[in-house]
């Protein structure tokens, strides 16, 4: 079970989304990823975006520490 949330039209856009940044060259997945954050930040209060982005840093290290497991 996840707790990941789901929302169709989300979903298929951030589905649509990395497969496309995935067909780019793997030296600017990165750049897009922080493209997306950017778009984010423009649009979101500062703290919003700092709580995000601490809340990011979480997820991607429990990602890291399951893959070297």
């Amino acid at each position: 079970m996840t707790d990941q949330p789901y929302d169709h039209t989300i979903t298929e856009m951030l589905q649509t989304a990395a497969e496309l940044i995935t067909l780019k060259p793997q030296d600017q997945w990165t750049s897009w990823v922080m493209f997306l954050l950017s778009e984010l930040q423009s649009i979101t209060p500062a703290q919003s975006y700092v709580d995000l982005l601490t809340q990011l840093e979480g997820a991607v290290a429990g990602q890291l520490a399951e893959l070297a497991s």
